[in-house]
């Protein structure tokens, strides 16, 4: 099944990374580099850095728009067919936006985890879609981040969002 490489938990923390840091963030990337090895790299610099670089970059990339995390901005297509579909879905799976746009990828993540965690894989024409949807866009974005972030955190979450939805990109 595509995308059976993915993983609820590093789906979620995927979100995190891509969510406004806070003073739990390196604490918690802390904790769970020992079970997401591509993590690793990143901590001798954050902690370095600290928070309010690391919210500096957030800051850089997402909010001042160097790699907009919307799908808005690298798709034509939003997922569901817009940000109207978007927020239905959502309800219905009993996800709150929390301040995040409906499009945004940290939000499409979480649903794709909720998606998951229901085994609800097992009906293949919606992950397929959702999956493929994830495909079409999110590479570029993590490219994007692979290029333009000034903190390993952030390349090394572009290298993991490429390396987890490119398959699709290429026909796997």
């Amino acid at each position: 099944m595509p995308g059976d490489q993915l993983d609820v938990d590093e789906l979620c923390i995927l979100s995190g990374l891509l969510s406004p840091p806070t003073m739990d963030t390196l604490e918690a990337m802390e904790e769970m580099a020992d079970s997401w090895s591509w993590l690793k790299p990143a901590l001798p610099e954050l902690r370095m850095l600290g928070l309010p670089v690391l919210r500096h970059e957030y800051q850089r990339l997402f909010t001042d728009e160097a790699c907009p995390a919307r799908e808005s901005a690298w798709s034509d297509q939003v997922m569901a067919g817009g940000t109207h579909n978007l927020l239905v879905l959502y309800r219905q799976a009993g996800i709150a936006l929390q301040g995040r746009a409906p499009d945004s990828l940290a939000m499409q993540l979480i649903y794709a985890a909720w998606y998951l965690e229901q085994d609800l894989p097992n009906s293949p024409y919606g992950w397929r879609d959702l999956w493929e949807h994830l495909c079409g866009w999110v590479p570029r974005f993590a490219r994007c981040l692979q290029e333009k972030a000034a903190l390993e955190i952030y390349r090394a979450l572009g290298r993991r969002l490429e390396e987890l939805f490119t398959p699709c990109e290429s026909g796997a």
